[in-house]
């Protein structure tokens, strides 16, 4: 009896052939799954790059647009743009501009006078003894103040005014609700919610006395500054808003526009200002530095841009 041999096609695998097949799919199998790690892992790496760079350019393409507007409608004397350090070494940038044309004089103390008078037909006003000279600066006459403007700014609601002292260089916010005239005495204040607790006094100390020079301003203040990882801005004294999310540094460094341009020493201005103010900067670098994370990838990515402040080269008017 013939027994029927089996065709080769149809004998198993043996134990050597099994092996191979098992070491060439655990090798396919394992060049794959690298393949995918590494790809995915480029991925993440470049997902966390764009998050950075997209956190850092749309603060920085607003912070930008603050620096070129500080100054507006604003004097070498007033401080409209300061840069300090905080404690950590990051930046502290603050940006101010006018909303309106020409300050206001503060013509009597405060708090207690009660009032923002801005002419001198008030209480505090009076004149040294045997002369004619008036114990108010020359910016506060008995002449009405022309109005007009703020009125049609606080129409729309109360608004955020700052009350600054040039010799001191202090200042403080304070909202206004109004403005009054008063018929009888001529005598004009500005309506507050609340008065500083700061003193601010602009009487002459004696006839010779220039007094105090101390304005009321409606101005928009911008500032930034880093806490807790988040560069935040605050406007006028307002609650502050995170602008970016894990911030690393921020930092800015003034440039004075001398020949050549020379790095202006923190805190600057040193406020009262003297020879050096806002007006001397040539620009300002500010570098932003963000870590993003994607999965298990973090990358940390640092832009610094170059602003010019355009109303630093304009004259006082």
């Amino acid at each position: 009896m013939h027994t029927r041999r089996q065709h080769p096609r149809m004998q198993a695998f043996t134990l050597v052939e099994l092996l191979v097949t098992i070491a060439l799919l655990t090798l396919v199998l394992g060049i794959v799954l690298s393949t995918t790690t590494s790809t995915l892992g480029l991925y993440r790496t470049d997902q966390a790059r764009l998050t950075a760079n997209r956190d850092s350019r749309s603060a920085l393409d607003i912070l930008g647009n603050d620096v070129r507007q500080a100054g507006e409608r604003l004097t070498a004397d007033f401080p409209a743009l300061t840069v300090s350090n905080d404690a950590s070494g990051n930046s502290i940038l603050t940006l101010r501009r006018a909303l309106l044309d020409g300050p206001l004089p503060l013509c009597a103390p405060i708090p207690n006078s009660g009032s923002i008078y801005v002419n001198a037909n008030n209480p505090a006003a009076a004149v040294f003894s045997g002369t004619a000279i008036s114990n108010l600066p020359d910016a506060c006459t008995t002449a009405l103040q022309n109005l007009n403007a703020w009125n049609t700014a606080i129409a729309g609601g109360n608004v955020t005014a700052y009350v600054y002292d040039v010799k001191s260089g202090m200042g403080d916010f304070v909202t206004l609700t109004g403005t009054t005239t008063v018929a009888a005495t001529k005598a004009q204040t500005l309506g507050t919610v609340t008065l500083p607790t700061r003193s601010y006094d602009p009487r002459k100390l004696n006839s010779g006395d220039a007094g105090r020079d101390i304005r009321v301003y409606l101005i928009e203040e911008r500032k930034y500054y880093v806490e807790s990882g988040l560069l935040k801005l605050i406007v006028n004294n307002g609650t502050a808003v995170a602008a970016t999310p894990n911030v690393q540094s921020f930092q800015v460094v003034p440039y004075l526009s001398s020949s050549p341009v020379s790095v202006a020493a923190l805190p600057f201005p040193v406020l009262p200002s003297t020879s050096t103010n806002w007006k001397s900067l040539a620009y300002l670098d500010v570098t932003l530095s963000v870590r993003a994370s994607s999965g298990t990838r973090s990358i940390q990515r640092s832009t610094t841009e170059r602003y010019t402040p355009r109303n630093s080269s304009s004259a006082d008017q």
